[in-house]
Formats: C-alpha cells, structure tokens, sequence
C-alpha cells in the first residue's frame, strides 16, 4: 500500500488487518473519531483521504496494547507509516456526553469490533478542535441550526473541571462556533 493519504477502503484493509492479528482472547471494541471516521460512516466526500485513523476508546480499555500491537504489525505488512493507528486522542478526554449510545457499527474483524463517532459527535469534536482541515470537514457537512445547540453545549461541558480541556481552545471553539452559527441560512 506504501502510502499516508489512506482512503475510506484502504482504511477498512488495514484494520481488517489489525482484527485478524489481534492476540486477545475476548472481543475488542474501538471507536474511531476524525477523518477516518468520518469517511467511513460516508458524512465525508468520497475522495477524502486521511494520513491517520484517530482512536479514541477501548473496551475493554486493558486491550489497547494488543490492538496497538496488532496495528504496528498491520503497518509494517502494509507499508504503512507507524503512526497511522493513532490513539493520542484518548488522553484528551473530549467523547461528548453519549456518545456511546450514538455511535455507528462499521465492521467486525476477528475479534476487533469497529465503531464511529455519529455525525453530531464528529462536528462536535471537529468544532472544539478548528484547525484547517476539520474547518474544511465542517463546511462539507453543512451544519445545521439543531447541531449548533448539541456543539454549544458540549463546549460548556468542556469547561467543567473534569473534563481538563484546554480553557483557552474551549473560549477559541465557542467563538468559531458563533461564526458558523452567523453563516447560517
């Protein structure tokens, strides 16, 4: 495969690839936020690609090891660069409020059952992170008025001590929030 722009398909090959080497003798389920994400539950265009699949949950959470495991052995098999399975994310604390109950089930592999963040959580993220690309990802998906409300309120449950979100990008995202909601129909 030899590349670091994967496509929606090169994504579900490589983490087919991590289902049938994962070493783990219970069922694994991940989610997977961003880009991957986002192109594999189809709310992105159909040519985007992305350099990385973005994990942000576990479960069981003692399983991350062997998955990462698993998808360092994927990466050398496919010429995949190292970082391409990128669980970073988790250490950020930033999973909305429910997301459990609205992700999607995108494949199971082996023993890997694979989940997307919904389209709600994904904008939701997107906002609260802004950077060039997800401000490109949230123009293609057309926010609406009802998803504004779902973003507002998690950028407020983002500045509740618990969640130990950066204050400064909280204040950053509401702020670009209320451009977007300004650029409403």
């Amino acid at each position: 495969m030899t590349q670091t722009h994967l496509t929606a398909a090169d994504m579900l090959e490589a983490l087919k690839m991590v289902g049938n080497l994962l070493d783990w003798p219970l069922e694994v389920e991940i989610l997977l936020i961003g880009g991957a994400a986002g192109m594999l539950i189809g709310v992105l265009r159909p040519d985007r690609t992305t350099g990385d699949c973005d994990v942000a949950d576990f479960a069981p959470s003692a399983a991350a090891a062997a998955v990462e495991q698993a998808a360092q052995m994927a990466a050398t098999k496919m010429k995949l660069p190292p970082t391409w399975f990128n669980d970073q994310i988790r250490q950020l604390n930033v999973l909305p409020d429910g997301w459990r109950s609205r992700r999607q089930h995108i494949a199971t592999y082996g023993k890997l059952k694979i989940y997307a963040a919904c389209r709600l959580d994904l904008l939701a993220m997107k906002v609260f992170a802004h950077r060039a690309p997800d401000r490109e990802d949230i123009a293609e998906m057309r926010i609406t008025p009802d998803e504004v409300a779902f973003v507002r309120k998690y950028l407020n449950m983002l500045r509740t001590p618990c969640c130990r979100a950066d204050l400064d990008q909280v204040a950053s995202a509401q702020e670009y929030l209320r451009l977007l909601e300004g650029q409403l129909p």
